[in-house]
């Protein structure tokens, strides 16, 4: 029985003696803070807030508490945060989101997700014109499913009040309005498209109405 109590004192003061270095000891402190992104169309990365300091106990850093704290930036995807107890370094791994298209002067990601653009150069992005942030929303999943030739160069893409869409699409050095009507039958609608801009007789027009894909209308 003594040798048991012994034993459970044993445990006891070390796991003190281990919460004391952790905790409150200068052992275990941060030494330096570490912050990077990652995106996919290599954009400078805005100020940051900082929410750990240089000498503060490294036990003391939540990870998952300090990535929320980014992850409230609305321009912000994701965080990874992971501390090095070695070397006392903290990393925090920032995706940022990636804009595919502007609304109401705002960035639109491929998740719908509305954000604001700071400390970003983004390239040239289509403009969404659409009523509502709903009607928004649904023309980002429908531009996302467009083949590239055809998202590489839209300039506009309107929602009228009906549902129907139309682009506007840079077509070497003129501008096409393509009506694209309602978004069903995309694929039919891609590949019709593709097919009037290779016809010669087709090398000037400047409209494309492919509501009706089985009999489109060229001007």
């Amino acid at each position: 029985m003594r040798k048991k109590r012994l034993t459970a004192f044993l445990a006891v003061l070390l796991l003190v003696g281990a919460s004391y270095v952790l905790g409150w000891s200068t052992f275990f402190t941060v030494s330096s803070v570490e912050i990077k992104s990652t995106n996919s169309r290599g954009m400078a990365m805005p100020y940051l807030p900082q929410s750990i300091k240089v000498g503060e106990k490294l036990a003391r850093v939540e990870p998952r508490s300090v990535a929320a704290i980014y992850e409230k930036i609305n321009f912000i995807q994701d965080a990874k945060v992971s501390r090095n107890w070695l070397t006392g370094k903290v990393s925090i791994t920032i995706t940022m989101r990636t804009p595919i298209a502007i609304y109401n002067n705002q960035a639109i990601d491929s998740f719908g997700k509305a954000f604001e653009i700071k400390g970003q150069s983004p390239k040239s992005l289509p403009s969404i014109q659409a009523l509502t942030v709903e009607d928004a929303i649904s023309a980002v999943d429908f531009f996302t499913t467009l083949p590239d030739e055809i998202k590489s160069g839209m300039t506009v893409l309107k929602v009228r009040s009906t549902g129907a869409y139309v682009l506007e699409v840079n077509v070497g050095d003129r501008m096409i309005e393509v009506i694209w009507g309602p978004p069903r039958d995309n694929a039919l609608k891609a590949k019709v498209y593709k097919v009037l801009l290779a016809q010669s007789e087709n090398a000037k027009i400047y409209k494309m109405d492919l509501s009706a894909p089985h009999a489109p209308i060229v001007k």
